[in-house]
């Protein structure tokens, strides 16, 4: 084995060099804390990305698994849930699916020993868990006979379920729990490893019956409500574009059966591996997180080449004398590079620590942000990432100080030696362009956290149509066990208000059937008055919300034009309704809208329009204004409601004799999922708030480390220099003019790293336009500030050494010189 290979050598190289690192204890200490923290970011950002978007769907054959939805045709609205008829219709028709299943989430109260609870469930049609190729761990599945109308009532339940609240206990199997005031019979229980990720938080039970929806009617289940989340396991040989071309057959087949008398014919039915429906949209963010903290790791590499250079000219004699004895420069690079690989496994080891102590953390910090998210954790991909990681550091910032440390000629040195060494023309080169990179790298992420900044400022700053503060939200579902008759469900609520607002605590409160900026939404087809009717499933689409009287005041939504709803506006009274501006302006631009009439194309009632509000985002911030309208809850009944209760001041206060009051009215009601709606209003922005505060902390790093990269030249300079700085104090220099020349030489470093960084920023930021509202990818106001701060966070670390210098005393500098 040749001398240059022979472990024993590398043996020695290894303690020579933990000898050289540990005698130089705030060289290695800076070096591995630099690194630790660029690693430490890149890993926890890799394990999110991993858990996301790279680890599979946790079901057999996951890549298999298509997602079915339907999209208006012109593409503009995606996602669309399927009716339980066209559903019906995929699986009697299609020929490229093994099993096709559909869900739908829903509520249940569970009595338990205690309180009853509300408790996250899913319907599910009975090859459901066919599909995704799960079998329970104890119990079966659903039989074929349990799907169908008045079958018993069945359920398969989560292992967490089993812990939460039964200790474990599988004797649970065939037992009765209650559920909505019904006895549901236990059938299966499903393994630990069993994760639900198209849903968070994740459902604990499982019933049959696809089809009985609580809020819906026979007949609007019958005649194409879409409610239904339908996925398919691909046949072995069969693609994706294949199920495209039969889904389109099938969904024209159904509109010439159909026709206008179904709901959703006007749609179209689409499919997408399911993976890909998942993390679609989650990919830009993640890809931008992960090139923000590659960057900083860039940096922290710069940084630590810099400290091996300035540690290599202190070792300019030691190298040459080894040289003098007969080391080759292979042998010296490769010693080099073992003390930069020391140094890089040694920042990975500390940044796995930091990452599994930042984890946990960044799990709880936004838990809605993305979805599977919980399951980020430093597996065997994460520990190789980090691995291959460290190995890569440790060239990027090791082996170019280790080819010019080991390059200067041995005479040169030894003859320097005894008069303290300068440093080299291209090592210096080498170490301004360090530091012009690490700026102008750093100017990128600086730029990119303001537009970031700026976006989220101008998403904060929408008027979402009403006024959260000091408003608590109860959701309230009721069960079709005991309110199944639409005038129990207006009784309830109208109990339930009197006794709230009777609460000397409470300014107002109020009933609606879907939160805004919750999400939720129940779209029917309408025709407005002045058009021509053409029926269901040819006439305009809008937003139906079912509200109490107090309901508006409660949230504050500006009333526009008319009325809000009155205590006189009961069932068998006069039809009312009330549409937002939006709606207004489309169908009656220019015209009164007061008085005219609306009628939902499937009821045909004609309703009189008495009021018009403000126009309110019940998806997100940024979406655009939709058409909605309001129906008075005492003439359109509707079992599953919010109520929003105001407080002059902190409405947390209200939460338990709230409580009370519906407790009083029934008992047995469980209540859960309380929210004020500030953290509603929280929720709906939890994506981009991460990804803005992670890449602003990402480039706060940067601009710190660029600071310090150009703080270590002008330092070294400084002191590289002295004999030359003290010549011209005696020769008469004043200290302005020695600030001048030092802090000058800094600044052309940074400015020159300003002018990269603007430069490749005016390319980059280009890349975020799809996670931007409001602000353009290049904007005036995100570079010019992100230069203007780094501009001066490179003076002030121009100024220190500058100042230093000024303090020089010539006869001591030219004397020890």
């Amino acid at each position: 084995m040749p001398t240059f290979l022979s472990l024993d050598v590398l043996g020695r190289d290894l303690k020579f060099t933990r000898r050289v690192l540990t005698k130089n204890l705030a060289f290695t200490t800076t070096a591995i804390v630099t690194l630790a923290l660029g690693i430490a970011a890149s890993t926890v950002i890799f394990s999110v990305v991993d858990a996301v978007l790279l680890k599979p769907l946790p079901f057999r054959q996951a890549d298999r698994l298509v997602f079915i939805s339907q999209a208006t045709p012109d593409k503009q609205t995606t996602g669309i849930p399927v009716s339980y008829t066209k559903f019906t219709q995929i699986q009697e028709q299609n020929h490229v699916f093994d099993a096709v299943a559909a869900y739908y989430p829903l509520t249940v109260a569970f009595s338990s020993q205690h309180e009853p609870e509300v408790i996250l469930a899913e319907h599910v049609s009975q090859d459901f868990f066919h599909v995704l190729g799960v079998t329970p761990a104890q119990g079966r599945t659903f039989l074929p006979e349990e799907q169908k109308p008045g079958a018993a009532d069945v359920a398969i339940v989560s292992d967490a379920f089993v812990h939460s609240y039964f200790a474990g206990d599988a004797s649970l199997l065939g037992r009765t729990i209650t559920l909505d005031g019904k006895n549901v019979v236990v059938v299966g229980i499903l393994p630990s490893t069993f994760k639900f990720p198209l849903q968070f938080p994740e459902p604990a039970i499982w019933m049959p019956r696809e089809f009985e929806n609580s809020s819906l009617t026979s007949t609007q289940v019958n005649t194409g409500a879409g409610f239904l989340n339908v996925i398919a396991r691909l046949r072995a040989g069969e693609s994706l574009a294949r199920s495209q071309a039969e889904l389109a057959a099938i969904n024209l087949r159904y509109r010439e059966q159909f026709g206008s008398y179904v709901d959703a014919t006007k749609y179209v039915l689409g499919a997408a591996s399911l993976e890909e429906s998942l993390v679609s949209g989650l990919r830009p963010s993640l890809l931008v997180l992960l090139a923000a903290v590659g960057f900083v790791l860039l940096i922290a590499c710069a940084n630590v080449a810099n400290l091996l250079l300035v540690r290599a000219t202190g070792r300019e004699r030691e190298i040459a004398i080894r040289k003098a004895l007969g080391a080759s420069r292979g042998l010296l690079v490769r010693q080099l590079l073992i003390e930069s690989t020391l140094l890089s496994v040694a920042g990975c080891a500390v940044g796995l620590f930091l990452s599994e102590s930042v984890l946990p953390l960044l799990r709880s910090l936004d838990p809605n942000a993305f979805p599977r998210i919980a399951e980020a954790t430093i597996n065997s991909p994460v520990l190789l990432f980090s691995l291959a990681l460290s190995a890569l550091t440790s060239v990027l910032f090791g082996l170019a100080p280790s080819l010019q440390a080991s390059a200067k000629g041995m005479q040169s040195a030894l003859k320097e030696g005894g008069r303290g060494s300068s440093e080299g023309g291209s090592r210096g080169r080498f170490r301004s362009l360090l530091v012009v990179g690490e700026v102008g790298i750093a100017l990128v992420l600086m730029t990119g956290a303001g537009l970031l900044i700026e976006s989220f400022a101008h998403l904060v700053s929408v008027d979402p149509g009403f006024s959260p503060r000091n408003i608590m939200t109860f959701p309230i579902n009721l069960p079709p066990g005991g309110y199944a008759a639409p005038p129990q469900q207006i009784q309830f609520f109208q109990q339930v208000l009197e006794r709230v607002r009777a609460l000397p605590e409470v300014e107002a409160a109020g009933a609606t059937s879907f939160l805004p900026l919750s999400g939720g939404a129940r779209f029917i087809f309408f025709c407005p008055e002045g058009t021509a009717c053409q029926g269901v499933g040819k006439d305009p689409i809008i937003a139906l919300r079912q509200v109490t009287p107090d309901y508006f005041r409660t949230v504050r939504t500006p009333l526009l034009a008319g009325r809000v709803f009155s205590e006189g506006d009961v069932s068998g009274g006069h039809p009312v309704v009330i549409v937002n501006q939006t709606t207004a302006n489309r169908h009656w631009r220019n015209q009164n809208p007061i008085g005219k009439h609306l009628a939902n194309s499937r009821d045909k009632i004609q309703r009189e329009v008495v009021g018009v509000v403000a126009d309110v985002k019940f998806q997100s911030l940024n979406g655009n204004n939709q058409e909605e309208e309001y129906l008075p809850l005492a003439q359109s009944p509707w079992p599953a409601m919010t109520l929003v209760v105001r407080s002059p001041g902190d409405s947390r206060s209200l939460v338990t004799a709230v409580r009370a009051k519906i407790a009083e009215v029934d008992p047995t009601l469980p209540v859960s999922g309380i929210l004020s709606y500030d953290d509603v209003v929280a929720t709906s922005i939890a994506q981009p708030r991460l990804i803005m505060r992670m890449v602003g902390v990402f480039a706060g790093f940067a601009m710190l480390l660029a600071a310090l990269g150009i703080y270590g030249v002008m330092a070294y300079s400084v002191s590289q220099r002295r004999q030359e700085l003290g010549i011209r104090v005696a020769l008469g220099a004043k200290s302005k003019d020695i600030l001048r020349l030092v802090v000058g030489q800094g600044m052309k470093l940074a400015i020159a790293g300003i002018a990269v960084g603007v430069a490749i920023s005016l390319i980059v930021t280009r890349l975020l336009t799809s996670l931007l509202f409001g602000v353009h990818a290049i904007d005036a106001v995100a570079f010019g500030g992100s230069a203007i701060v780094l501009a001066g966070a490179a003076l002030a670390a121009c100024y220190l050494p500058a100042r230093r210098a000024t303090r020089l005393d010539p006869i001591t500098v030219l004397r020890t010189e």
